[in-house]
C-alpha cells in the first residue's frame, strides 16, 4: 500500500501521531530491517505519545500484509504484468512484476485522490500536524539514530514537495515508477520506456478505478 492507501484504511484517522507512523516504514530506509531486528523485540514506549506512532507503524505492516495477500490485488497485479508485456516491455531488462507492485499501488493512490481531493489535503493537515520532536523521540526510544536522521530529511521534503497531488495526471505516476525503480536498481527507463509505460497504465487505468475499493473498503483478508 502506498501513502493514501494506508490512510484511507485506517479512516477515521487516529491521530497526527498515528498517521505519521503510517508513513515511517515507507520514509526511513532501511526502516523494516531495523523493525524486525529491534523494536519488533523490545517493549513498547510507556510514553502514550509514542505509543500512537509505534500504533501507526504497527497498522503499517499489518494493512500490508492484508492488502498484499487479497486476490483482487494479486489480480491486479497479474493484469498489469500483462498490460506491460502488450505494450513490449522487456522482462529480460526490467522486473516488470516489482514494476507492477509499485504501479498498482501509485495507480490506487491516484484514484482515491481523483475521487476525493480534500483527503489528500486533511493527509498533509494530519502529518503536517504531527510534532517533529516526539518523531525523533520515537526513534531515540529504540537507539535508531541513522533511521531518525534518514526519516527526517525524507518526512520534511515529503511534507513540503506535497508530490501526492500530482497523480490525478497519468504521466506523473509513470515519472513516479521511473524514479523509485531508479533509485533501488540505477536503471533508468528509456524515453520509449515511459511511452509504452504510459499506455499500459492508460489501458488497466479505468479496471482499476472500479476495484480499488474492493481491496481498502473491505478488511476480510486481516
Amino acid at each position: 500500500m502506498h501513502f493514501l492507501s494506508h490512510y484511507y484504511y485506517e479512516l477515521p484517522a487516529k491521530s497526527p501521531l498515528f498517521v505519521a507512523g503510517l508513513g515511517i516504514p515507507d520514509l526511513s530506509p532501511g526502516f523494516s530491517k531495523a523493525y524486525n531486528s529491534v523494536i519488533k523485540n523490545s517493549v513498547l514506549p510507556i510514553n502514550t505519545e509514542l505509543q500512537q506512532i509505534q500504533a501507526g507503524v504497527l497498522s503499517h505492516y499489518e494493512a500490508d500484509k492484508a492488502f498484499h495477500n487479497s486476490p483482487i490485488f494479486m489480480n491486479l497485479l497479474s493484469l498489469t504484468t500483462q498490460a506491460f508485456l502488450t505494450q513490449g516491455l522487456s522482462r529480460e531488462r526490467l522486473r516488470l512484476s516489482v514494476i507492477s507492485h509499485l504501479a498498482v499501488e501509485l495507480m490506487i493512490d491516484r484514484h482515491i485522490l481523483i475521487e476525493n481531493e480534500q483527503l489528500c489535503n486533511d493527509y498533509y493537515l494530519q502529518i503536517n500536524a504531527a510534532d517533529e520532536n516526539l518523531l525523533s523521540a520515537y526513534f531515540d526510544a529504540y537507539s535508531l539514530e541513522e533511521n531518525k536522521r534518514k526519516f527526517l530529511v525524507r518526512f520534511r521534503g515529503f511534507k513540503e514537495g506535497r508530490f501526492l497531488f500530482l497523480f490525478n495526471e497519468l504521466d506523473k505516476i509513470v515519472t513516479g515508477l521511473s524514479r523509485i525503480y531508479q533509485n533501488v536498481t540505477q536503471i533508468e527507463f528509456t524515453s520509449d520506456e515511459k511511452r509504452k509505460f504510459f499506455e499500459a497504465l492508460n489501458n488497466i487505468d479505468s479496471t482499476i478505478r472500479y476495484s480499488w475499493k474492493e481491496i481498502l473498503n473491505e478488511k476480510v483478508y486481516e
